[in-house]
């Protein structure tokens, strides 16, 4: 990688890292990136979408939660950041920018726009003649690599790679959640088996649902507004 795309990548790793809560540091003269939580070091970030870590930086349960978070940005990043450099740029009457076009299928085109504050992408329908482009969905920078998460979901739904009814939204994820936990909470009789697969079902919507915690204070909040009597302890 060159200094230009390296600097480049950094850049975009720091703001993403900084979206999560994290502390980045002036890259070292290996060319590495220091990334620290709650002040103390906690991992080098490479260029290369790697991240080296020592066990004792990540030895209780908070810690190693966070470097499992910050391994996921970093090849994340890694992975979108390479395909803008590498990808062509996305010409369209009235279209004026740095858009580069990441993906092109079935008259849907996904977008990456580089900015001060990070990547912006876009879906686009391409017009019939191909010469222009409508009904666009943008995601980010705000949102860090969710944002990139997000926009290749409505890419892939939008051009027909994956029927929108083979994907859950946010709401019946959240259903589903409730409904595992219940049944873990021991309210139905399960098999260790089926307790397994509940599991499963439990950690790859907290994956699909990187805000899974905030939607549920949410929740919590807004029956604890209907239930004035509530004394704010929650049953599950």
């Amino acid at each position: 990688m060159n200094t230009e795309a390296q600097n480049r990548y950094f850049q975009e790793l720091t703001l993403n890292l900084q979206h999560e809560g994290f502390t980045v540091k002036p890259k070292t003269g290996e060319d590495l990136l220091p990334v620290e939580l709650d002040g103390r070091h906690l991992c080098l970030a490479a260029d290369t979408g790697a991240v080296r870590y020592w066990k004792a930086d990540a030895a209780d349960d908070h810690r190693s939660a966070a470097l499992d978070r910050a391994i996921s940005i970093a090849k994340t990043t890694s992975e979108y950041m390479s395909q803008m450099e590498a990808a062509p740029q996305l010409t369209a009457s009235g279209l004026a920018g740095d858009y580069r076009l990441l993906a092109d299928f079935n008259g849907v085109v996904l977008a990456g726009h580089p900015t001060q504050y990070g990547v912006e992408f876009v879906t686009w329908e391409r017009m019939p003649d191909r010469s222009g482009l409508n009904a666009g969905n943008y995601y980010g920078p705000s949102g860090g690599t969710d944002s990139y998460t997000a926009a290749k979901r409505d890419f892939a739904t939008r051009s027909g790679l994956i029927p929108r009814s083979a994907l859950f939204d946010q709401k019946q994820l959240l259903a589903i959640f409730h409904c595992c936990v219940e049944v873990q909470a021991g309210l139905y009789s399960i098999t260790d088996e089926q307790g397994k697969c509940l599991q499963s079902i439990i950690d790859q919507i907290g994956l699909n649902l990187p805000n899974l915690g905030e939607l549920l204070d949410q929740e919590m909040e807004l029956e604890a507004a209907e239930d004035p009597d509530s004394d704010g302890m929650q049953y599950i």
